[in-house]
């Protein structure tokens, strides 16, 4: 079990992120182009950690045995428009973009107010505008910061597009797969529960990776006097992800669903979600600036509300005994596929 979590979480979930290389390059981006910078990514865990969670509506019934265990794949996908990112905030400059911002103003380091002004510049924070790639976007690309035209210890200095060392880190993704294995059991007066978990483990670089989430699914049909011509339901689901010291994902997803099974041992069942669906994603990271006495670290610690709102969700499970095959997709803000098969009886 350890040894397929791992396998899992590092071909799918983090395939090209180390955390170590990742919150380098946050390092140099302040709360401001960090939160803009990740951003999509957050929306895109929010929209996997909701998706894949139910097959069908459990029946309406007091008892009846069914277990499954799920291996899922969800993949959220992207626009180009989720590859870039413009906003403005408060920067630190770097000794070496100090010194580009005042050789290009024609003040070298032979200029007698270079290095009071180059002091001026380390000293402060500028509000600037900065755009250039999200961490999903293409890794050809920097970053880069506007430093504006301004006056700085009596200088009147230009203003230059100034490159960062930040560049889409993931590198033009337009899929975020996220792999999940998944427990449903059941049915106790029409009600199902279902679990995800992955075991706390150890990803070298990566840091500690885990996952825990639970949901609950209910037919209100089991209370009807008389069948209704199709399985109608309501229910609930939440889960959490760790991943190292730079990500913890939280997700939540509660709705209607409905769904209709035809055939017996060999069966297919379509099935339809209409869902409301939230997720908030805490990054922390060492924002590492330079000043006129060396280098100062600050831990930066924000949260990213998934663009998450409305979904609706179509698939079908098709059922080959002992083994189902299930596969549907979510059109919401983000639309995300999901697909996998199950083992139960």
């Amino acid at each position: 079990m350890k040894k397929l979590t791992a396998l899992f979480l590092i071909l799918f979930l983090f395939s090209s992120i180390k955390a170590q290389t990742l919150e380098e390059t946050l390092g140099v981006l302040s709360g401001d182009a960090g939160t803009a910078y990740i951003g999509p990514l957050g929306s895109g865990f929010g929209s996997n950690m909701n998706s894949g969670w139910f097959k069908g509506v459990p029946e309406a019934t007091i008892f009846s045995f069914d277990v499954r265990i799920n291996i899922t794949a969800s993949a959220t996908m992207f626009s180009d428009e989720n590859k870039t990112f413009s906003a403005s905030g408060n920067f630190h400059f770097s000794n070496a973009q100090a010194h580009e911002i005042l050789t290009n103003s024609g003040i070298n380091s032979s200029h007698p107010a270079y290095n009071s002004t180059k002091n001026a510049l380390l000293n402060q924070q500028f509000s600037v505008g900065i755009a250039g790639p999200t961490i999903l976007g293409s890794k050809e690309e920097n970053v880069v910061v506007n430093f504006p035209a301004q006056t700085v210890n009596g200088q009147s200095l230009l203003g230059v597009e100034i490159e960062t060392p930040a560049i889409g880190f993931l590198g033009d993704l337009s899929l975020f797969p996220t792999p999940m294995i998944q427990g449903d059991i059941g049915t106790i007066y029409g009600t199902s529960a279902s679990f995800r978990f992955f075991p706390e483990i150890d990803a070298g670089d990566i840091g500690k990776v885990g996952l825990f989430g639970f949901g609950i699914m209910h037919n209100p049909g089991m209370w009807f006097p008389n069948p209704l011509p199709i399985d109608l339901g309501v229910g609930f689901f939440t889960q959490t992800l760790k991943a190292g010291d730079v990500f913890e994902s939280k997700s939540t997803q509660m709705g209607i669903f409905a769904s209709k099974q035809f055939g017996a041992i060999i069966s297919i069942t379509p099935y339809f979600g209409l869902t409301t669906e939230s997720s908030t994603t805490t990054v922390k990271y060492d924002y590492t600036y330079d000043t006129p006495v060396g280098s100062v670290t600050t831990p930066l610690e924000f949260e990213l509300e998934g663009e998450n709102g409305i979904g609706i969700t179509v698939g079908a499970d098709i059922q080959l005994v002992f083994l189902n095959i299930f596969v549907d997709y979510k059109m919401a803000t983000y639309n995300t596929a999901s697909a996998g098969i199950s083992f139960g009886f």
